[in-house]
């Protein structure tokens, strides 16, 4: 059997094309869960992407369950994004594609 989270409007898609999804409405724990998860599929979507459109649709993926986990936690998209400036502010980003070299044998930044 499988369990995952899906869209809103996925059933009344797939009603449109003469499907019935069993579905049900997940707890507050178990949506957060399989946010989790759903953040893991979406990332190795990313991955995978071939073009740059898909690359597009699966950031935009990314974002969306990045946002409905932020939502689950109490947090807004403005959250989110405040936290981003703050840890770009003290950290940096990744503007300057610097790449860390190491060692089996040393320890990792």
């Amino acid at each position: 059997m499988t369990t995952k989270l899906i869209r809103d409007r996925i059933p009344e898609i797939a009603a449109a094309r003469g499907q019935q999804l069993q579905v049900h409405v997940a707890s507050l724990s178990e949506t957060a869960e399989l946010l989790v998860e759903k953040l893991a599929e979406e990332a190795a979507e990313v991955a995978a992407a071939d073009t740059r459109e898909d690359l597009l649709d699966e950031l935009a993926d990314v974002v969306e369950v990045v946002h409905a986990l932020a939502r689950i936690c109490g947090w807004t998209p403005y959250d989110v994004g405040a936290a981003r400036v703050r840890k770009h502010q003290e950290r940096g980003g990744f503007d300057r594609r610097l790449v860390l070299t190491t060692t089996d044998d040393e320890p990792a930044a």
